[in-house]
């Protein structure tokens, strides 16, 4: 782990500071976390790669520090006044790779490294750390990447004092994540502090991680990875969509996840409704829980559903992988595992309709928003969350104030649509206290 912090050390819980110098870069100097930032750097990228579904990979484990000198005097050190500080305005440099290019805020040139299946960037802000990203070819889930990266904080080897989610905003139509975690990392001279700063991009063809290992330059870090995210230029983009929303969920003030959704056309007519969500719920001070969510369903003209394969990850384990198909008579097969058990079967919709999608659901509702007072829509809708075996009932209500309730067996939200028949905010009545969901992009039209 990389000791980030210059100078600061915890004497019998006490922050203090060894070094008489209030210089960063002079404490830095004299601090064992300049010759460990890169050994995390090279673990996390490998075990990014490892945990989406690449080559498992050895790394070798960090350097030890080397010691300390002793110092003449110590003197009171201030944890907020480190955590609170920036880099001057930096100017936005270009950065370039065979089939892209993009622009990032920092102190020098950056850095630029070919790797399988990814582009290594190392961003100087002038500060004792680069700023690292990966650019990659594939795409990722991005609750898992951020769990990949955050629990390389090994509890083994370093103390972990708060983990937060403090941002989610949206760029180029892909939602991208911040978090950061607060550390305590034993070395030669007492323990140190360090903050971990995280942001992914869920960009369909080029995702993009960025992170950053020193206290402070929280405002410089977003700026920074925003600015990468945002002027990002490929040469083989994702395949672009006819409509794309992107919903952010909060928890009062806080974000903690997200939804995005993509209405691809194919080849031969065919459209499929491609969905992405993460959740990054904090447990408690220290920890999140995570969760990925993807499903790609294919569509027939009407919207309505003809197959397709939904996939959860919780923590790092599939909770769910299922296959459904349509079949005959208003019958579909499904089949896949479910927490590690083989499941497979067939059900009838007790309608004898076909299963709708959120295109159509969202083209009935836009047509009913468009008449005054209240309407109630009951339909039914596959969602192997809740049951892989069967499809949920779910209703949709209007009252006569024009808020609208959307009631399945597994929660009530309470909010509104908004004019395409898609949730423009909406709040969860039945689940964690002050769980909102609200649009932040669109696009297109259904």
């Amino acid at each position: 782990m990389a000791v980030s912090i210059p100078g600061a050390w915890l004497d019998a819980d006490q922050l203090s500071s060894r070094d008489a110098t209030s210089s960063p870069r002079r404490a830095h100097a004299c601090s064992p976390g300049a010759s460990r930032g890169a050994a995390l750097l090279a673990l996390l990228s490998l075990a990014l790669v490892a945990g989406c579904g690449g080559a498992s990979t050895g790394a070798a484990p960090a350097e030890s520090p080397a010691p300390a000198s002793e110092p003449a005097a110590k003197e009171p050190f201030d944890l907020e006044k480190a955590l609170a500080r920036e880099a001057d305005d930096l100017p936005a440099r270009e950065v370039r790779a065979a089939d892209w290019s993009a622009r990032a805020f920092g102190g020098a040139a950056p850095k630029i490294e070919q790797k399988d299946g990814f582009v290594a960037i190392s961003i100087p802000l002038g500060t004792a750390n680069d700023v690292e990203c990966f650019v990659y070819n594939t795409m990722l889930d991005s609750g898992e990447a951020m769990r990949n990266f955050i629990e390389l904080l090994d509890p083994e080897k370093v103390e972990v004092s708060r983990v937060v989610p403090w941002e989610i905003s949206v760029h180029r139509e892909s939602p991208a994540v911040f978090v950061q975690a607060l550390y305590l990392a034993p070395t030669a001279g007492g323990k140190a502090a360090g903050l971990l700063k995280i942001a992914v991009h869920a960009d369909r063809a080029h995702p993009i991680a960025c992170l950053h290992d020193e206290v402070g330059y929280v405002r410089t870090f977003e700026r920074l990875a925003k600015g990468l995210f945002d002027s990002f230029e490929s040469k083989s983009p994702a395949q672009k969509s006819e409509y794309t929303d992107t919903m952010i969920l909060r928890i009062g003030k806080v974000p903690v996840g997200f939804e995005t959704n993509d209405l691809l056309a194919d080849e031969g007519g065919q459209r499929r409704w491609l969905s992405r969500s993460a959740l990054l719920v904090p447990r408690d001070a220290t920890s999140l829980h995570i969760e990925d969510d993807a499903s790609n369903v294919l569509l027939d003209a009407q919207g309505r559903v003809k197959g397709g394969i939904w996939i959860e990850t919780s923590q790092g384990k599939v909770n769910h992988r299922i296959e459904l198909s349509q079949k005959k008579n208003f019958e579909y097969e499904y089949a896949g595992e479910v927490e590690g058990k083989k499941v497979q079967g067939t059900f009838s919709l007790a309608t004898k309709a076909w299963l709708t999608s959120p295109v159509a659901t969202a083209s009935e509702l836009a047509r009913r928003l468009k008449k005054k007072g209240a309407f109630e829509l009951k339909q039914q809708e596959y969602a192997p969350s809740v049951d892989p075996t069967k499809p949920v009932d779910v209703q949709y209500t209007r009252d006569a104030s024009g808020a609208v309730t959307v009631n399945t067996s597994a929660m009530r939200l309470v909010g509104s649509l908004a004019s395409d028949g898609r949730p423009e905010s909406f709040e969860v009545s039945s689940g964690p206290p002050g769980l909102t969901i609200q649009r932040a992009y669109t696009r297109g039209k259904l």
